[in-house]
This record gives structure tokens, C-alpha cells and sequence, in this order.
């Protein structure tokens, strides 16, 4: 009961002090902004170049085993396509990691769970 009425009595401006006083890092706001459902048509250039660049070192290898090309072709356009999925996963999972970590501060901040942050947000944010 007591919790319930905590999440009812914060106003925008508690949700904005808490929220503000946890700022996201360079690194989130970058992944973020490039690589997020909500990303900007005009954001789009650099998530594009390494869907295709992914894409294309795929059917590159695809077509090499078929046609049997040189290992040695086969095997860069591997590395490739490996050395560049690997980092993209590895900056995305960190960015979310440490935005989930931010967040987790801001609820403890405002004494809220996680679905309570979440009406917040709705309520204040529509």
C-alpha cells in the first residue's frame, strides 16, 4: 500500500530530477540512435552500410563454397563477415547492459519497479 502510494505521488518534475541526474552515456546515446526500433530515417546511413556489408560478405561466402573458390577467399570474407557481427553484438549488448544499469538507478532513485517506471514513463510521456 505504501509503495502504491509512492509511485502515485511523484509528480513529472521528481521523475525529470531523478531521470536527468542519471544521464546516459556517449556510448548508449550512439547505439541508441543508430541501431534502435526508433531510429530517425535520416540515422539510418551507418546501420544500412553494415546490414549491407554483413549481408554482402555473407553471399560472397555462400557463393564461394558453392562455386568452390580458394579457401583462402572464402576464409577473409569469413573473418570478415565474423570480425564485424561480433563487434556490432558486443557494442549493442553493452549498451544495453549499461542503460538497464542507468535505468535501475533512476527506479531506485524514485522507489518504483520496474512496471511502476514504466507507468511513469506512459503517464508523463505519452
Amino acid at each position: 500500500m505504501d509503495q502504491q502510494w509512492t509511485y502515485a505521488a511523484i509528480t513529472k518534475e521528481e521523475f525529470d530530477k531523478a531521470y536527468d541526474q542519471y544521464p546516459p552515456k556517449k556510448w548508449i546515446r550512439l547505439a541508441f540512435k543508430y541501431f534502435s526500433s526508433s531510429t530517425e530515417k535520416k540515422d539510418m546511413k551507418p546501420a544500412n552500410t553494415i546490414a549491407y556489408i554483413l549481408l554482402g560478405s555473407f553471399v560472397l561466402g555462400l557463393f564461394g563454397t558453392i562455386m568452390k573458390w580458394p579457401r583462402a577467399v572464402i576464409g577473409t570474407v569469413t573473418y570478415i563477415f565474423c570480425g564485424i557481427l561480433t563487434t556490432l553484438v558486443i557494442f549493442l549488448f553493452a549498451a544495453v547492459k549499461l542503460n538497464n544499469r542507468r535505468l535501475k538507478r533512476v527506479m531506485k532513485k524514485l522507489n518504483v519497479t520496474k512496471q511502476e517506471y514504466n507507468l511513469l514513463v506512459q503517464k508523463f510521456y505519452p
